[in-house]
Parts: C-alpha cells; sequence; structure tokens
C-alpha cells in the first residue's frame, strides 16, 4: 500500500505543531537571566522526552497558545507543558544560550531546529504522511502566500508601528530605565512611584508581543473549520467562536487592553508626557476596534484553562 498524501489541513496542521516546537525551543532559549555557564550545548530535551512529558494528564490541552507568556505572573504553569518543558531543559541558567554574540546560542538554535525537524518526520510517518509528495510543496505554497497576506494586512501593519513608536518613545521620553525612578520621584505619593514602574513593565511586555498575535489571528482567520466529522446528533457541536483566529485575537485584545490602562497609569504618573502619550493610545485604540470589527467573535472565545471553571481550583 502506497503512503498517504497529505491534505492542505494536515500540512497546515502539523505545521503548527512544527511552530510550536520551534516556539519551546526559543523560549527555552530566552528563559530567566542565567546564573551559571560551562553547561554542555546538547542538552535540548530530544523528542521522545518531549511526547512523553506531553502525555501528563494534568496538563491543560493549549492553554500555552492563547496566554501572554509571562510565566512568572501565571497561576497555572504547573498545568503547563509549555512551562514544564522550560524547566526542564538543563540549559535553562546558561547565560550563554541565550547571548546571540555567543557560538552556544547558535548551536543550540540549531539543535533545536535540527529535533524540530526530526519530530515532525516522526508524527507524519506515524500519520502516514508524505511530506516530500508534490500535494504538500503545493500545500506548503499556499500557506507561504497566506503568510505574505497576513504580513502585509493593515492590521499587521499598525500592530507593527506601534511596536516601533513605543521603542521611538521610550528613546525619547525614558532613554534611560534609571531615568523612571527618577521621573516617578515627582510623583505625589508612594503608590504613584510603583505604578510608573509596573506600567512601564507591562507596555514593554507587550510592546511586540501584540503584533505577534495579530499576525497570527490573520494568518488563520480565513480557514477555520468546525470538525464534526465524527459528532452525532447527542453530540454538541464546537462553538463558532471556538478557533485560533479568535483565540489569537482575544489574547491580542487582552494585551492592547492592558497596555492602555498602562498608558493610563503613565499618564497619571508623569502629566507632562500626556501630548506625547496620546498617539500611542490613539494606534492601541485603531487597533482594537479594527480587530473587533474584522474578528467580531475575538472576546467570546474560551481560553483554555484561563476562560474555563477548573474544579481543582477554587476562585
Amino acid at each position: 500500500m502506497g503512503r498517504k498524501q497529505v491534505s492542505r489541513r494536515t500540512i497546515e496542521q502539523l505545521a503548527k505543531i512544527y511552530l510550536l516546537t520551534v516556539m519551546v525551543g526559543v523560549r527555552i532559549i530566552h528563559y530567566n537571566a542565567g546564573r551559571h555557564s560551562g553547561i554542555g550545548w546538547r542538552n535540548v530535551m530530544d523528542s521522545d522526552d518531549l511526547l512523553e512529558l506531553a502525555d501528563d494528564p494534568n496538563f491543560i490541552s493549549g492553554i500555552y497558545n492563547y496566554c501572554d507568556r509571562w510565566c512568572e505572573r501565571c497561576a497555572f504553569t504547573s498545568r503547563c507543558f509549555l512551562y514544564a518543558s522550560e524547566k526542564a531543559d538543563v540549559d535553562q541558567d546558561d547565560p550563554d544560550t541565550r547571548d546571540l554574540n555567543n557560538a552556544k546560542f547558535w548551536r543550540k538554535l540549531a539543535l533545536i531546529f535540527k529535533d524540530t525537524h526530526d519530530l515532525i518526520r516522526k508524527c507524519a510517518e506515524e500519520a502516514g504522511v508524505d511530506l516530500d509528495s508534490i500535494e504538500a510543496e503545493a500545500a506548503i505554497a499556499a500557506h507561504d502566500r497566506k503568510t505574505e497576506t497576513a504580513k502585509k494586512h493593515e492590521l499587521s501593519t499598525v500592530a507593527r508601528d506601534y511596536a516601533r513608536m513605543v521603542e521611538q518613545w521610550f528613546a525619547k521620553e525614558l532613554a534611560e530605565e534609571e531615568k523612571i525612578h527618577v521621573d516617578a520621584a515627582h510623583s505625589e505619593t508612594p503608590a504613584e512611584k510603583i505604578d510608573l514602574a509596573a506600567a512601564v513593565e507591562v507596555i514593554r511586555w507587550y510592546q511586540f508581543f501584540i503584533a505577534a498575535k495579530v499576525f497570527r489571528a490573520l494568518l488563520n482567520d480565513d480557514d477555520e473549520e468546525i470538525e464534526n466529522d465524527l459528532a452525532d446528533d447527542n453530540e454538541m457541536v464546537r462553538d463558532a467562536a471556538q478557533n485560533d483566529s479568535n483565540g489569537s485575537a482575544k489574547v491580542a485584545l487582552i494585551a492592547i487592553d492592558r497596555s492602555m490602562s498602562a498608558w493610563w497609569a503613565v499618564q497619571s504618573c508623569l502629566p507632562d508626557k500626556k501630548d506625547s502619550t496620546a498617539p500611542l493610545m490613539a494606534v492601541l485604540e485603531r487597533l482594537r476596534d479594527g480587530i473587533e470589527t474584522v474578528l467580531p467573535q475575538a472576546r467570546d472565545f474560551l481560553r483554555p484553562g484561563f476562560d474555563e471553571v477548573l474544579s481543582d481550583f477554587v476562585s
């Protein structure tokens, strides 16, 4: 029996697995400030270990897809496969693996991509999928075209513009991190001093994150289908809002909401910055309105864990 020809949808699902695995690798490299050095570079979890870890029933499936990546502030780290995979990597405390100018960084990154490639090949083989078929090449080409379209979308452009504007604002208005504390010293109350530092942290955290999530929402916008092939009359059909586009857009909207609140805090603590921050808030408002227009069901998306009632937790 010949190998099964891969469908476009299967290729895109495998592509999502690929991107997830790469994301795990990149976050392994960048996670936390290092304290030790001299750790061997050939210490990335291999595919078998990764798959075994993923089988842990304690993890909430897909919770990492729709979070804001701020693990230090998350109550669900013990239920997250991505967080566990980071903690399992023995190189997480090695600063050399996060230094772009260090050969260790590039060796580790190359290893991550190799292991990712091997994992995808293994999963495809088990599924009887021929990744080298002509149909697969056509599906990949179609995905590349979608990627370019999403990148050029007005909302993607606005989101990238916002990230650039934030960088310019800090360079001009708060050129040095220490200046935050200097400016905060002019605040009237201790609470305002804390608010300013916290607001800056929030703004910086979501500065580039918003654009990434907007891009992902637009990338998957036109091909989401409700998979109900095995459902019968007694099974509930998945709600139309429950797709990756809406999930990604919801996280982007949450990041936008929090960023706007942070900019309000900056204005409150530093009234003389009101005029310079107004254009940034206007861009965020434009971006928020645009997302809600293009993906009107985004806020209805229920994120695994975060928007669900879990019996193991008491609110």
